[in-house]
This record gives structure tokens, C-alpha cells and sequence, in this order.
């Protein structure tokens, strides 16, 4: 890079001091990770937020707490800036939107989680420091382990080594109470995309909650042509009422609003998407903003790239 370029001073010392510009302070003596996939072109994921806490030994979280205009505590989303090398094959990263859909619906799932600990008298002091985090996936297909590169190992998942790779890493979950039987909770770990069954008494045989279109449900602000516009039954509200009431109030309450240039729907299910290979195109990626640090990445055989952390912001 030529001296005096945009990131020269990033690259020199990752630590940001400047919020108005690159966004928050962070120190990280190891800024660069270099991952392989050996077994096939399957799908896998990348959480930047864990492996960075993993090869500089310090906690590095995908969220950061924070007060919104009201003064109130919040979970604010983090955009981890990336660049990706290709050092042999092909390989395809796809990471979640930028835009304020993906922002609210975190700041919404972290203040879900906050009211659902209140209701049961639990305050954040009164949990260990690595509770205090929020920890999402991807989507349903991501686990813990499996399915997840370490930085240095020779493939995805706990089994090929590498760093952090046999820690117990746990994601954050919300427990509500069962919307269809009285007495009864469903706890489920959460995830930035996929769809909720509309059904409420469906919602056991989802494998996670969805936060974004979970977050489109509980806004009410989304109008699908020739469709009604009530609120949509969703966990948020259960999370942070606890109360059976819950789904009456929802049912009870409609509004009407004007069609827009765009899709929220969209935000829950398709990703931003970017392709390096050694043999087609660049090797290396532009900078990417990857929001919380998630990465879904389908690699070809034997493939190995590295992924470099330029900075983070506050989305």
C-alpha cells in the first residue's frame, strides 16, 4: 500500500482513536487469520468476533454496550472492516447487510434479552463477564462448532484443530414462556437470519429465534401487497412481556402504511456477497464491513485464504 493511503495509519496501529471516524477504540496485536477448507465446497462460517479473542487472548465481542439518544443501555452491533486473500482456490464470503434493519434488530434482541433477565430478577452485575455478551449466528445452519472455521486449522469445525477450536463457546439464548401452552417455555439460541413459522405453536419446532425477521414482525412497518398490516405475532414481544396477553394485544392492534422502494423481507434472508479466487478475478477482496463479524463462506477444495482485520465500527 502507498504510503499515506486510507488505511496506512489503520494498518500501522489498529488501535482506533478517532470514534467520528473509523469508529471505537480497540487494540488487537494480531489482526491477520489464514483459514483452509479441505473436505469439499460445502458451506461454513467464520465468528471474527471469536477467532480474534482467540489468537490475541482477550475478549473481543461481537456487540458493544452503549447508550442510545435516550440515555438508555443498549447492545450496539459491530462492524468488523476486512479484507479477504485468496491464497489458493476459489472461495465465496458472504456476510450480513450494513443497514439499519440489521442494527435495530440487534439493539432489539439485546433489550428482549435484558427485559427477560429483569422479569426473573437477574441483573447484569450479577452476571460472570462473558454472560454479559450477545452472542448471534449467522443463521440456522451455523453451530458452535461444527460448522465453523479456526484460524490455522485444515478444515472447518473442533475436530482440524486451530485456535480456540476446543473452547466452550456458547451463543446467547432467550427463553419465553410457550405461546400455546400455559406453564411451559421454549429456549432457543438466536440468529441474525431466517423466518419464524408464523404459527406460534410452531415456534417449538424452529431451531433458533430469528432476530431480523423477528424485529420486522414486532415494527410493524413492512406491507406486503393485498395484505392485511396487523402486527405480526413474534418472540420480542414474548421476550419482553412475558405475559400470555401478549399475542391478544398484538392481534388487537392494525395500522395501514404506503409501499416502499424497498423490501425489508429481504433483510432476513438474503446476504451481501463477495468472490476471490487464484485463478479468476482478484485474489483480493475490497474492504468489507462485516456486521457482529459473521462470515458465511462456501470454499472450493483445498482452498486456504486469510481474512485481515482493518478495524471496527459501530453500525
Amino acid at each position: 500500500m502507498a504510503k499515506g493511503g486510507p488505511f496506512s495509519s489503520i494498518l500501522a496501529n489498529i488501535k482506533l482513536k478517532d470514534p467520528g471516524s473509523w469508529g471505537i477504540s480497540m487494540k488487537l496485536e494480531q489482526n491477520i487469520m489464514q483459514y483452509a477448507e479441505s473436505g469439499g465446497s460445502s458451506a461454513g462460517y467464520i465468528d471474527i468476533a471469536r477467532n480474534l479473542s482467540a489468537v490475541n487472548g482477550k475478549s473481543i465481542a461481537q456487540t458493544k454496550r452503549g447508550k442510545n439518544k435516550k440515555g438508555q443501555r443498549i447492545y450496539k452491533p459491530l462492524g468488523f472492516l476486512i479484507r479477504v486473500r485468496a491464497l489458493t482456490g476459489d472461495i465465496v464470503v458472504e456476510s450480513l447487510n450494513c443497514g439499519y434493519p440489521t442494527r435495530n434488530s440487534v439493539v432489539l434482541a439485546g433489550h428482549a434479552r435484558d427485559e427477560m433477565l429483569k422479569s426473573a430478577g437477574i441483573s447484569r452485575s450479577n452476571l460472570e463477564s462473558y454472560q454479559k455478551e450477545l452472542r448471534l449466528f449467522f443463521d440456522a445452519s451455523m453451530n458452535s462448532g461444527s460448522t465453523q472455521y479456526f484460524p490455522g486449522a485444515t478444515d472447518k469445525g473442533t475436530g482440524s484443530g486451530g485456535w480456540g477450536a476446543g473452547l466452550t463457546y456458547e451463543y446467547t439464548n432467550l427463553v419465553i414462556e410457550r405461546p400455546d401452552t400455559a406453564g411451559l417455555t421454549l429456549q432457543k439460541p438466536l440468529a441474525m437470519l431466517g423466518t419464524q413459522s408464523a404459527a406460534s405453536s410452531d415456534w417449538d419446532a424452529d431451531s433458533e429465534f430469528y432476530v431480523v425477521d423477528n424485529w420486522l414482525k414486532w415494527r410493524h412497518s413492512f406491507t406486503p401487497a393485498a395484505s392485511t398490516d396487523d402486527i405480526a405475532n413474534n418472540v420480542f414481544s414474548w421476550a419482553i412481556q412475558q405475559s400470555d396477553t401478549s399475542e391478544d394485544i398484538i392481534n388487537m392492534i392494525d395500522d395501514s402504511q404506503d409501499e416502499k422502494p424497498y423490501d425489508l423481507d429481504d433483510f432476513k434472508t438474503n446476504t451481501m456477497v463477495t468472490r476471490v479466487a487464484t485463478d479468476v478475478g482478484s485474489p483480493i477482496s475490497a474492504v468489507i464491513c462485516a456486521p457482529l463479524g459473521l462470515l458465511k463462506v462456501v470454499a472450493a477444495a483445498s482452498a486456504s485464504w486469510e481474512i485481515e482485520v482493518l478495524g471496527v465500527v459501530e453500525l
